[in-house]
Formats: C-alpha cells, structure tokens, sequence
C-alpha cells in the first residue's frame, strides 16, 4: 500500500453524506501521510483541535472505510498522530507491528495456514492458468454454488497445496470474518481417531462444521477408511447445504477414486474440477528466474535454460535444483559455469533427450511395439488393441513430450481434450500399460 491511497480516500470522503463540508476542508483535506505499509497508514493532524475531532470513533470508522474502499477491502490499520510528533509515531508504528504480529501468529493457529502461499508468489503459466483465475474468483466470492466444491487434482509437487492455501490466505484478507480452516485429510483422520477414543464429537463437530471455508489437502487418504468416510460425508453435506465454501486437492480425478464411497465421488464432481499439469518450460522459466530475483543473484542464460529444459517433473523438483544451486553459488563467490551446474544437479535430473523426440516418432514407435500400422492410432477406429496402443502413445506425448491434451488431440485424429485427457488416465491406473510405456520409451532414446 503507497501513500496515493489517501489521496483516493478524500476524494470518497469529500462527498460523503455523513461528513460536513466544513470539517473535510478544514480538517481532513489538510491531513498529511506520515507513515504508510501494508500493516497501517498513519496521518498527521496540523493541531490538537483537528486531532481531537478527527480521532471521534464515528469520524474515524467513516475514515477507515473510505481506505478499505480504495483499497479493494485490504484491512487497515489507521492511526492519527499531532504534526511533528515523532515520538508518537515511532510507538505508533511499532505498536502496529506488533499487533499485526500477533494477531499472524493467532490466525496461523486457528486456520492451519500463513502468509507463505500467495496468489502473488504463484506462477501462472499455461499449465495452470485456469485453475489460478478459477481459484481467484473462490477467493473474492467463496461459497458460490457453481464452483463448490472446488477440486483441484494432479501429480505430487505441480502446485495444488499452493493453489489452496492462496485461496485460504486471500479468503483471509479480503473477508476477515470468514471462519477458515486448512487440514490434510491425514490430520482430519488423526483428529477423529482421537475424538472415538476420547468420545468428543461435539467438539469435532464443531470444529470442522461450524467453518465458512475448509480446505482439505490429499483427499485420497481416506480410500480404506470406511468410518472417516462416512463423517467426512456428513461434514462435506453440513457445510454445502449451509453455503460454505469447500476446497479438495487430491492426485487423481474424482472418477478415478474408484475405492472411494460413491457418495463422496459424485459430490466431488458436482462443483468445479482442474486437472493441474506439469509446468511447461515457460513456467518453469518463469519459477527459476523469480527465484533467483528474490536471492538477489545471477546466472547466465545457457544455465538457466538448461536447468529448465532439465528439471521437469515438478516444482518442488525445479526448487530443489535451485537450492542446490545457490548453495554452490556462495562458495563458488558466483562463478559457476555451465559444467559445474551440470555435475551439481546430476541426481536431480537426467538430461533431456525427449527434446529432440516428437510425435510421430511416438506413433511408429508404439505402433511397431502393438504390431499396428501408424495410420490406425490416428484414426477413428475404437477396437480393444488399437485403443489401447492410442492411449500408450497419448500418454507418452503427454508425460515425455509435455504436450498439451488439445495439441495431442489434434495430432491423433482431432479427438477432443476430454477424450484424450479419458485415454492417458486408463494409463494412468494399469501398472501394465505404464511399463509398456516405460519400455517403449526406453527404446526410442
């Protein structure tokens, strides 16, 4: 927050029916900044007269409404300080701090979240993109029946958990009197252990129940637990039919949780669901380059690109490669070459020859290995061995060549996103199918 917001302000103020023309001119108009962060806005009066009117709780109530206004309904802190006063101002400011301090370390507690994970810090791409801009309109609106509950899904590591706790963070920020909740479905189990043993359901109850927003991480820990289920259910009703707002990350698709009670996997997709791919090397870039701004260092193009180009399974594999990365920097006073990255990230990557694949090699290769010929597997015929062998050679484009489902369904017959998004995940679940693709791609490369 900068000091414009003040500026903004007085222009809602000066024609605010509740404030009279001779107390804005007089008064308001003549105040100035003396401090300004995302904490507070401290303003200074010219004397004790206008200091003493304007710190009157109505006055100074419509003063801080008019900043929250202009500032998009961020909370506050306004404090008003005599001109000149800098002891007052110092105590002011730190006082401030202090609570706001405190008042962080509260809402850690309570909700299970902290400020760590941001919509601002998120990296949008176009891996992502939709899942971001959906997860932003639950941030500002949560509850809303079309997009509740809201499932994120995916591979370990590719950002749901963030996606989630932005959500959680800025539902905080933009309505501080929403009730928030953030729990791993593993810690929900946990905690209804100890309420059998201890026969505390009220309190349980009462917990998860009487929240505006919970966000439940790993879903798919509950598969085998038939009693956790069933109190999950009777949660997950409580709170839809109530207009509260639900967040779900998992590892797979709601249909394919075919272990699950039925009742819960028809809920799930009964709101809004995003498949989060692997980031894509623009993303990647763009993770790695906001890293190395936020350390305040360097490095030449040729590593960037070749730790990106390199690293691609997922983010928390791209973070590791620039930790180890940086450490080697402060020993190295800077001066890292090329070489040197690539023996340092050697256990963290295998170089990328998939690069220099591409589809059609895909398609001979897989249609050679299913005794097929390749103009099958773009076709539109659906029998049992040419399904299977399309879906092996979609799957492969989509993990080693880090295509897109609409590109991969232009290059095997103008199938639909949906389509072949269906045809990866089969891979996805048989065992068998995902080593016909391991050894297929081993021998391409």
């Amino acid at each position: 927050m900068d000091s414009s917001v003040w500026d903004k302000a007085l222009k809602i103020l000066q024609y605010d029916p509740n404030i009279d023309l001779v107390t804005y001119e007089s008064i308001l108009s003549k105040m100035t900044v003396a401090h300004c962060d995302d904490v507070q806005l401290v303003l200074e009066a010219r004397d004790e007269y206008s200091l003493s009117i304007v710190k009157n709780q109505k006055l100074s109530k419509t003063v801080e409404n008019a900043i929250k206004t202009v500032t998009d309904g961020k909370s506050c802190v306004v404090n008003f300080i005599l001109k000149g006063d800098s002891n007052a101002l110092n105590s002011t400011v730190i006082a401030a701090k202090k609570a706001d301090t405190e008042a962080r370390s509260k809402v850690t507690t309570s909700t299970g979240l902290n400020g760590e994970y941001t919509f601002a810090n998120f990296v949008v791409g176009d891996c992502n993109r939709f899942a971001h801009a959906s997860a932003v309109s639950v941030a500002t609106k949560p509850g809303q029946k079309q997009r509740n509950p809201f499932f994120l899904w995916g591979n370990s590591g590719l950002g749901k958990t963030h996606l989630m706790k932005a959500i959680g963070n800025a539902i905080i920020e933009q309505h501080p009197e929403k009730k928030v909740i953030y729990t791993t479905c593993e810690a929900f189990t946990n905690a209804f252990i100890a309420t059998i043993n201890t026969n505390k359901y009220t309190d349980f109850r009462n917990k998860y129940r009487t929240v505006d927003v919970l966000l439940i991480d790993d879903i798919q820990f509950l598969i085998g637990k038939e009693g956790v289920q069933t109190e999950f259910f009777n949660t997950f009703e409580s709170l839809i039919e109530a207009g509260k707002q639900i967040v779900i990350t998992c590892d797979k698709a709601p249909s394919n949780l075919t272990s699950l009670d039925n009742r819960l996997t028809s809920r799930f997709q009964d709101g809004i669901m995003f498949d989060v791919q692997p980031p894509d090397f623009e993303t990647r870039k763009a993770i790695f380059l906001s890293k190395l701004e936020n350390e305040n260092f360097t490095l030449s193009d040729e590593i960037i690109d070749y730790v990106c180009e390199n690293v691609t399974t997922n983010i928390r594999q791209l973070n590791g490669a620039f930790n180890t990365i940086s450490s080697y920097v402060s020993l190295a006073n800077g001066e890292l070459t090329l070489e040197d990255v690539q023996k340092i990230i050697i256990p963290i990557v295998n170089p990328n020859k998939k690069k220099f694949l591409t589809p059609e090699m895909v398609i001979n290769s897989v249609s050679h290995y299913y005794d097929l010929t390749p103009d099958k597997l773009t076709s539109k015929l659906r029998s049992a061995d040419i399904s299977r062998a399309r879906n092996v050679a979609m799957f492969i484009c989509r993990d080693y060549l880090e295509l897109k489902y609409e590109k991969i369904g232009q290059i095997f017959g103008g199938r639909k996103h949906t389509t072949v998004m269906h045809g990866c995940e089969n891979v996805d679940e048989d065992k068998e199918l995902k080593k016909v693709a391991e050894e297929i791609m081993k021998n391409i490369t």
